[in-house]
C-alpha cells in the first residue's frame, strides 16, 4: 500500500493496487460516489477545523488541505450526526492533524482529502462516515512525512456498512504510531486484528492479518481476496460508533 509514483504508467498501477487492497482489506460493498452537498458552508468549515499553523504544516509537507464538509456528502464529514462515526481520540502528547481519504486515493500530496482537522493533545473530534464511504484515517506527528504522496504513519483503514469493517493497518510504515480502534463488537490495534509486514518496515504484498482469527473476538473477521489476508473488525450492522485513539 505504498507506492512509487517515478511515472503516470507506475502511478496508475499503484492505483490499482490500492483499491485492490482496500477490496482484500475491508470485505467491503461496492464502492459509492456521490457529489458534495451544501458546498456553500464548506469554506467556513474548513477554516475552524483547521488551524492556520497545520494549513501551513500541511503545505510545508506537500499534502493538501481536506474539503473538511459539514454536512452529509456521501463520504465523510465533520459532525456527529453520520450512520457510522468515529471519536478520535489524541492521546500522543502533542497537537496531530488528522487526515482521512476516500476511494479516489491516499496520495495526498496529489488527491484533496476529505477531512485535514487539527486535534489539540488531549482533546477529540468527531467525524461522521456514510453508509458504504471507504478509505482510511491517519494522523500527521511532528515526525511524519509524506513519502511518495503518502503519510507514513499508522493507517486506520475502513469500509463501513451492514457488512463492513475496520482494520489498524502498519503496511505503510511498521514503525509508525500507535492506533486502537474500538467498535461495538470488535477492537483492532498494533496487535490485534491487525495488517502488519512479514518483513521489512513497508509492504505492499507480503503481509499478514494478525490475531483476528474467526470467533478469536466478537466481530473478528478473517478470510483471503485474491490469495491475500482479507478482514478486520466487523459487526457495525446498519450504524455504529468507534472510538479511535493516538497515542
Amino acid at each position: 500500500m505504498h507506492f512509487t509514483m517515478n511515472t503516470l504508467v507506475l502511478a496508475t498501477l499503484a492505483i490499482g493496487q490500492t483499491y485492490a487492497a482496500t477490496v482484500g482489506h475491508a470485505h467491503h460493498s461496492a464502492f459509492h460516489s456521490h457529489a458534495r452537498k451544501h458546498d456553500h458552508i464548506q469554506p467556513l468549515k474548513r477554516s475552524t477545523a483547521l488551524t492556520s499553523s497545520d494549513s501551513s504544516k500541511l503545505t510545508s509537507l506537500g499534502a493538501q488541505v481536506g474539503v473538511n464538509s459539514a454536512s452529509s456528502n456521501g463520504n465523510a464529514w465533520l459532525s456527529d450526526d453520520g450512520p457510522y462515526k468515529s471519536n478520535f481520540i489524541n492521546d500522543a502528547g502533542e497537537d496531530l492533524i488528522l487526515v482521512c481519504w476516500g476511494v479516489a486515493g491516499s496520495w495526498i500530496n496529489a488527491v484533496q482529502p476529505t477531512i485535514t482537522a487539527s486535534i489539540a493533545s488531549g482533546e477529540s473530534l468527531t467525524v461522521s462516515f456514510a453508509d458504504g464511504a471507504s478509505g482510511a484515517c491517519t494522523a500527521v506527528y511532528s515526525d511524519t512525512e509524506l513519502v511518495n504522496g503518502q503519510a507514513s504513519n499508522t493507517w486506520m483503514e475502513f469500509t463501513f456498512g451492514e457488512y463492513g469493517v475496520v482494520d489498524v493497518s502498519r503496511e505503510v510504515n511498521m514503525d509508525g504510531h500507535s492506533l486502537s480502534v474500538v467498535g461495538p463488537q470488535c477492537t483492532t490495534n498494533m496487535d490485534t486484528c491487525v495488517f502488519v509486514c512479514s518483513s521489512g518496515t513497508t509492504c505492499t504484498t507480503g503481509y499478514d492479518l494478525q490475531n483476528c482469527a474467526n470467533g478469536s473476538q466478537s466481530g473478528a473477521n478473517y478470510g483471503t481476496y485474491d490469495g491475500s489476508p482479507s478482514g478486520g473488525c466487523g459487526g457495525m450492522g446498519s450504524s455504529a460508533s468507534l472510538t479511535t485513539t493516538w497515542s
